[in-house]
């Protein structure tokens, strides 16, 4: 055992008992030293891990949010009633933050005008009083050869425009078309001009020049110019030529 403590302490002890114990207790001294050094420095750094762990226990646990320092400030309710009035609106400003930005998240309502392409100009089921082409003489001044159709919805009825256009001519009440309005427009690629015809006085609200959408109403019906009753005379012309509306329309997909 004693070769492991020191290479020479079997001969020594073999030599020099006496020597041998003094030296024995000089090592177990220095062994015993080192040791409570040794555990000296490890209760040192022990303590110190452990007050630096307690140290980021303490701040962790007490997290500093926005809702704590509210709540940590927040008055108490005897406080809150006899607050002055700055407070109270200082303390009414995230409400109102909260509300504003409520009535910016609603949409604000829209719709959406969808219309078709083509229309009939007093609805697809009004009665024909005259069609296209060779007819009898109605009146003096009436021609034989119609250049249009003849509808009779009734006195006043809303005439709206067949499809967009831009409104290139204007009658004046004492023509024999009385009030009326041509538009031109571009249908299915192809450039056509519709008139409306013996419309009431006043009625016709646009000007040359002026765009309408299809649908858009362009007067009501009346029996100014040369007439036997109220109704609406509509041509369409294509190249300055005369057509029938009534098939046109029907082949186009007038609604």
């Amino acid at each position: 055992m004693l070769h492991l403590i020191h290479p020479a302490l079997p001969r020594a002890a073999a030599l020099d008992p006496h020597r041998l114990r003094q030296q024995s207790l000089a090592v177990a001294a220095v062994g015993i030293s080192l040791a409570l050094l040794i555990s000296s420095s490890v209760s040192v750094s022990l303590a110190r891990a452990a007050e630096t762990a307690s140290q980021m226990t303490t701040v962790q646990a007490f997290p500093a949010t926005d809702d704590a320092a509210l709540a940590a400030t927040a008055p108490s309710a005897g406080a809150a009633e006899s607050a002055p009035a700055e407070g109270a609106a200082a303390d009414s400003a995230p409400s109102t933050l909260a509300a504003a930005g409520a009535v910016s998240a609603v949409r604000e309502e829209f719709t959406i005008d969808v219309r078709p392409p083509l229309v009939y100009p007093v609805g697809a089921n009004a009665p024909v009083g005259s069609p296209f082409g060779p007819r009898d003489q109605a009146c003096n001044a009436c021609s034989t050869n119609h250049t249009g159709v003849d509808w009779n919805p009734g006195r006043g009825t809303p005439i709206v425009a067949i499809a967009d256009g831009v409104v290139s001519k204007i009658g004046p009440a004492g023509s024999t078309l009385g009030v009326w309005v041509a538009i031109d427009h571009v249908i299915n690629g192809q450039e056509i001009t519709s008139i409306y015809g013996h419309m009431e006085a006043g009625s016709m609200p646009y000007a040359l020049g002026d765009r309408v959408r299809v649908g858009d109403v362009v007067g009501t019906v009346g029996s100014t110019g040369v007439t036997t009753a109220p109704h609406l005379h509509f041509e369409l012309r294509i190249g300055g030529r005369a057509i029938n509306p009534l098939p046109w329309l029907a082949a186009n997909g007038a609604q």
